[in-house]
């Protein structure tokens, strides 16, 4: 039986990287976008902003206070890296 669901496990693992299903969580965040293509939290978390159509457009608005969705990945270094699916400008600049 323990044979049965440590096979099932792994066909599921591999499953999920032959269809590439993200685990990765589904976030909003607030933040400044800086000229380093990332997105700066109030709380001083750092999120760097990965590479899709949004995202490029999104790193246009450097000093801009924004509230992006997307998806957030953690790599093996702990660094956060948001796939942008949608954002808005909240300030024109951080601050105000």
């Amino acid at each position: 039986m323990k044979k049965v669901g440590l096979a099932l496990a792994i066909v599921f693992i591999i499953s999920l990287a032959m269809f590439g299903i993200s685990l990765a969580e589904m976030v909003v965040i607030e933040g400044t976008v800086n000229d380093e293509y990332q997105i700066v939290t109030d709380d001083n978390q750092v999120y760097e902003i990965g590479f899709s159509e949004q995202s490029d457009k999104l790193a246009e608005e450097v000093n801009k206070k924004v509230r992006a969705k997307g998806e957030v990945e953690t790599g093996e270094d702990n660094t956060k890296t948001i796939n942008v699916s949608s954002y808005e400008v909240i300030a024109a600049k951080s601050g105000e």
